[in-house]
């Protein structure tokens, strides 16, 4: 069927056998208009008259009504001249459904309807998006409005809007989820407030796999929500948000909604602060209009990280929105810094890393406002003091904060929880329970002996009796006595860990050699909660040590706090225990040592090469050779299988570990091991946009590095680069990959320079100067065509290709295309095919070809939601959406923008930000949505002016000032 002769739904419009036909006049307009929002029926003259001259009409009135019908009459085609009937008083236009949009419309919607009742979804979706395909934007956008039309409009407009829900509804039940998410956005930006709508979105986005997105979604939601109505979401909506937030697994389907939990496990056997717990639990459940904070504070060894723990347990079901849970390492070498911890809950949050503002105190306001409207636990253990512990409180909302610490903190507006020893009753009891209820009625003397050497501090207490449980040749009295002589030998120990340090240094002397190795090797392992592979392998052992770990379990000298990404258990040891295996390790034999220490970074050296081999995407860098160096027998071998099969997962694990050795490596004057680390680690990086751990570990190498002279530096040069080309400081990058560039060609390494001139072209071609960067482009290809990377060969084609794209030359680019894809074909190289397929659409676009074009940029967009690269499928839709824009499908057009620049802004990519607001603002201004066409051109004029480039700034400033 062809386009109807008569167009309603957007600008007015009339066509003759498909070509349109000019209307000229307004009042004319304003007659034909009128006519056919009444199709088949009568319209009087006094309805015209109201229509031509609301104000009151002049007394030639029914003469120029006439006169306009005429004029009518000499414009229209010749079918539609004698459809316009004149009767007595009035006038009607008669039309069958096909002969203008909103008949069509209806009946169109009436057959998807029908199709829908009898289960036949797909024919009933093809119905829909006929229907909805005929809008072209408001109805009679051109046209000067009429009260007159408004029951007519309301009622049209009310039709399609519930169509389109229907629509959406049914995409949702036939996983249609590309297209839905897309619709669902459109529809937000007209009905932000409507939670029905947010609740599809972050449904829709979680089960197509885009979790990070869902989380993202639904946080968005409840700021809306939150800033316009002062309230939290509903329940369901909360619900779909608890399970985002709540399942690491986004293909598990739960009747109830779980809360994002960070907490580590309760303690079972709990005893005794009774007062203390009844305190907080009372005042923490008090948390409504106002956050509140409460302060554990007390001597090592008291049970605050315990307490803390059991009482956020107890009042779980006072903050369903979740719990988060954070060691702030205030006892450790390395407190951390109030930055990385809001990063790090803001994570929790479910915001992604390249949405975290780089600034504190930007951080900080972000927290704050994710908890305006909601009710979290925040646990923050091990506090430094007050300046720590400041910039991680809510500001408003129902939240409330469990802070422990050795020191009071009397510049926090919390309440105070001073912890001592515990009660003597308490302590029998906490030791009755470990060794028997039995048992302690037969030598309480002697345990009383063992509680006074203990100090009734708790640690030192479970410590004591665990060590007894696993000697049943002791008796209760033998325990006593060797406490009391190992106090006596710790006299200069300072007091409150004195009572630890005695049952601790007593232990360890009874530990068998695999605990002891594994004791000892806490002493070398980051502060973080580690697995049980990378305990092994800081003992310098080639064999798994889960034995030592289950004794030292066993003893309490190390928890379980949870389990990694992998499924395999964490591991962390109290900061007072483990500044004594601090201790102990600065006694081995030094050479020993530092070749122990040395085992562990090239172990997750060795590890993440092997991740790398098998990421879903391939970094453009230097890499070292993938298991170039043999991955270390024992555990670290056997757990090698399973970082391959999920690459991701294990880097998404070890992250901060991995960060943490780039550190060590440094401190340790291994700058070539620190060196290839943080290189290894850049993939990822990219990956996630982690773009603050990027900047940091390589500024930390390169620092550190006493001469930049061989290809580490080269690669982490390159890479910088790559990162300044990200955040739109391309002086900076240019600078960089010039560098890298020059250092590679002195060292021989062609497939280095030919990386880094690829990098240095993109800036050119970025910044316009395209003659330059075809020179780099081509350089690049006869580098890679020279070592035979057919990778490289892949990229540099690509490249090239994009360069003669932009000079408007498609027959030129198309030679340099087909090889580029025969070539990432041939390779197994998706990505790069999925990158290729978007330039090959620009070819096909520049001829005419759009259908060519979009079907490229679909492939494209299927390969990057496959391999969830987000940040590319966010380019794709881009591009989708201007192709549209350029058809004349506002619609589709305007779905596809708004969902593009939510996931740029998530991102940071400000450049592409600006573009795409500039494009939403062409798009309102197009369509007649005037006021939302300058929001959009304000904030693109914004952005462009952030980014220091005043020609992009000055066209929109332009188009702003055409509106005025």
């Amino acid at each position: 069927m062809g386009e109807p002769t008569f167009g309603v739904l957007g600008p007015l419009q009339v066509r003759a056998q498909g070509v349109p036909v000019r209307i000229g006049g307004a009042k004319p307009r304003a007659v034909l208009a009128t006519l056919l929002l009444q199709p088949n029926g009568f319209v009087s003259l006094d309805l015209l008259t109201e229509v031509l001259w609301p104000g009151g009409a002049p007394r030639s009135a029914v003469a120029n009504v006439r006169t306009y019908v005429r004029a009518l009459r000499q414009r229209l085609p010749s079918e539609a001249v004698e459809a316009l009937r004149t009767e007595p008083s009035g006038y009607s236009l008669d039309v069958a459904p096909g002969e203008v949009d909103v008949l069509l419309f209806e009946q169109q919607l009436a057959a998807a309807r029908a199709a829908r009742a009898r289960g036949e979804d797909t024919t009933a979706l093809r119905a829909y998006e006929s229907a909805l395909g005929l809008w072209r934007g408001g109805v009679l956008q051109d046209v000067p409005s009429s009260v007159v039309w408004d029951p007519a409009i309301t009622r049209v407009e009310g039709l399609r809007s519930v169509a389109a829900d229907e629509c959406l509804e049914l995409r949702l039940r036939l996983g249609d989820y590309a297209h839905l998410v897309s619709g669902l956005r459109s529809r937000l930006t007209e009905s932000p407030l409507r939670e029905d709508l947010w609740r599809m979105l972050v449904h829709a986005l979680n089960d197509a796999g885009r979790s990070a997105e869902a989380r993202s979604a639904y946080a968005e939601a409840e700021q809306v929500i939150a800033t316009e109505l002062g309230i939290e979401p509903s329940e369901p909506l909360r619900a779909i948000g608890a399970e985002v937030n709540g399942y690491a697994d986004r293909h598990r389907t739960a009747t109830t909604a779980v809360p994002v939990c960070q907490l580590p496990m309760d303690i079972p056997d709990f005893t005794g602060r009774a007062v203390e717990v009844a305190d907080l639990e009372k005042l923490l459940s008090t948390a409504g209009r106002q956050p509140v904070v409460a302060a554990v504070s007390g001597p090592p060894g008291a049970g605050k990280s315990t307490l803390a723990v059991h009482v956020a347990h107890r009042v779980r079901d006072t903050f369903p929105d979740g719990q988060l849970f954070v060691d702030l390492a205030g006892t450790s070498e390395c407190p951390r810094e109030p930055a990385d911890v809001l990063a790090e809950m803001l994570r929790g949050l479910g915001v992604i890393d390249s949405a975290i503002p780089g600034e504190p105190g930007e951080r900080a306001a972000m927290f704050r406002a994710r908890l305006a409207q909601r009710r979290f636990l925040i646990v923050l253990d091990d506090a430094r003091g007050s300046a720590q512990v400041s910039p991680l409180l809510p500001g408003t909302g129902g939240s409330a904060v469990l802070v422990s610490s050795r020191r009071r903190m009397p510049g926090l507006p919390a309440y105070a929880c001073a912890l001592g020893l515990m009660r003597h009753d308490d302590a029998r009891a906490l030791f009755g329970a470990i060794v028997g209820a039995d048992r302690l009625r037969r030598e309480g003397a002697d345990a009383d002996r063992v509680l006074a050497e203990c100090g009734s501090l708790p640690l030192a207490v479970r410590i004591a009796a665990a060590r007894l449980v696993n000697r049943p040749g002791w008796s209760v009295g033998t325990l006593a006595d060797s406490l009391r002589d190992e106090r006596g030998r710790l006299g200069a120990v300072r007091p409150g860990e004195l009572e630890v340090r005695a049952g601790v240094e007593l232990g360890y002397r009874h530990l068998p050699e695999p605990a002891a190795q594994a004791f000892r090797a806490f002493g070398d392992l980051p502060d973080d909660a580690v697995p049980g592979w990378l305990v092994a392998a800081a003992t310098g052992c080639d064999t798994e040590i889960a034995g030592g770990l289950a004794t030292l379990l066993d003893e309490h000298l190390v928890e379980v706090v949870g389990r990694d990404h992998l499924g395999l258990n964490r591991y962390r040891m109290h900061d007072l225990l483990r500044s004594y295996a601090r201790e102990l390790v600065l006694t081995d034999n030094q050479e020993v040592r530092l070749r122990r220490r040395l085992h562990v970074i090239d172990t997750l050296i060795a590890l993440a090469r092997s991740a790398n081999a098998a990421m879903p995407t391939r970094f453009l860098g230097v890499l070292g050779e993938p298991d170039g160096g043999g991955l270390p027998d024992g555990p670290a071998q056997a757990v090698a299988a399973t970082v391959r099969a999920r690459p991701v997962d294990w880097f998404e694990s070890e992250h901060r570990n991995l960060v943490s050795a780039v550190d060590a490596a440094v401190r340790l004057g291994r700058t070539d091991r620190a060196a290839d680390l943080a290189i290894e680690l850049a993939g990822f990086f990219d990956m996630r946009g982690s773009y603050g751990d990027w900047l940091r570990t390589h500024r930390l190498v390169l620092d550190a590095m006493p001469r930049h002279d061989d290809v580490r530096a080269a690669a982490l040069l390159r890479n910088l680069g790559q990162l300044h080309l990200y955040q739109d400081r391309y002086g900076d990058a240019l600078a960089s990959f010039d560098r890298a560039g020059a250092l590679f060609a002195q060292l021989g390494h062609r497939t280095g320079e030919a990386v880094a001139a690829v990098g240095a072209g993109s800036v050119h071609r970025v910044t316009g100067d395209l003659g330059t960067a075809l020179g780099r482009f081509t350089s690049a290809l006869q580098d890679f065509a020279g070592v035979g990377d057919r990778h490289g060969e892949a990229v540099a084609r690509n490249a090239i290709a994009s360069v003669w794209l932009e000079r408007g030359d498609p027959e030129t680019a198309s030679g340099w295309l087909r090889e580029a894809l025969e070539l990432s074909r041939a390779g197994g190289d998706r990505h790069r095919e999925a990158q290729v397929r978007r330039r090959i659409a620009v070819m096909h676009e520049l001829r005419g070809e759009p259908h060519a074009a979009r079907h490229e940029l679909e492939r494209a967009l299927g390969i990057f939601d496959e391999l969830a690269d987000l940040h590319c499928a966010a380019y794709v839709q881009q591009s989708i959406a201007e192709l549209c824009l350029r058809q004349g499908d506002a619609g589709e057009a305007s779905a596809l923008l708004i969902g593009a620049l939510a996931v740029q802004q998530q991102l940071g990519d400000r450049r592409a930000e600006a573009r795409v607001a500039g494009l939403l603002g062409e798009l309102h201004d197009a369509t007649g949505r005037r006021q939302t066409a300058r929001h959009y051109f304000h904030r693109s004029l914004a952005t462009w002016r952030r980014l220091g480039l005043p020609d992009e700034a000055g066209r929109v400033d332009a188009r702003l000032r055409s509106m005025r």
